[in-house]
């Protein structure tokens, strides 16, 4: 005699297979890279930008740092000029990298600054991290960008992915705890 599962059965195998689907995806996530705030102000033929950073690395991101695989953080700076068409216009483009990494003989994090190429080292990924929170950068504003030209700013960080050694890259493509990306923040350049 075969038996038949009921209707009621199946129902609740389904949706309880795709709840735990998305239970294992969600926890899967506890990373985050975040332009929490900013603010840019010209002075002569200079930019100015302050900005507030979020930066948490997650499990398996800082579980590789400790194996020894130094990661980038980019931080990617966009000078926009207003226009009274629908798009705009990139006026330059500037990229920032943060390289960490973790020195096991030292049991000490490591990174080297984009800005100055200051080399720092700290005991916990913790404390590193926290010393990223807050970047002042300085660019001169690209010829042809009148003083009067409406100005703004949009900032995004994100761990470069394409800098990882050939197997996790391929990992990198897949998880979602890879995909550290903050998004683009975007405000006005003040005069």
């Amino acid at each position: 005699m075969i038996q038949t599962k009921s209707k009621w059965h199946q129902w609740l195998a389904n949706r309880l297979g795709v709840a735990l689907i998305i239970a294992l995806l969600s926890a899967s996530v506890s990373a985050d890279l975040s332009v929490l705030s900013g603010r840019s102000h010209t002075t002569a033929d200079m930019v100015k930008t302050q900005t507030t950073l979020l930066l948490d690395l997650g499990p398996e991101p800082a579980k590789a740092l400790v194996n020894g695989i130094p990661l980038t953080i980019n931080l990617n700076v966009l000078l926009v000029k207003e226009s009274a068409w629908p798009w705009r216009i990139n006026a330059a483009e500037w990229q920032y990298p943060f390289r960490i990494q973790y020195h096991a003989l030292w049991n000490r994090y490591t990174l080297l600054q984009p800005v100055g190429g200051k080399f720092q080292a700290f005991t916990s990924l913790y404390e590193m991290l926290s010393s990223i929170s807050l970047v002042t950068l300085q660019e001169q504003i690209p010829i042809g960008i009148n003083q009067t030209d409406p100005l703004s700013i949009q900032v995004q960080l994100e761990l470069d992915r394409r800098l990882l050694p050939g197997p996790l890259k391929l990992a990198a493509l897949f998880f979602p705890s890879w995909q550290l990306d903050s998004g683009w923040q975007q405000w006005q350049v003040t005069r």
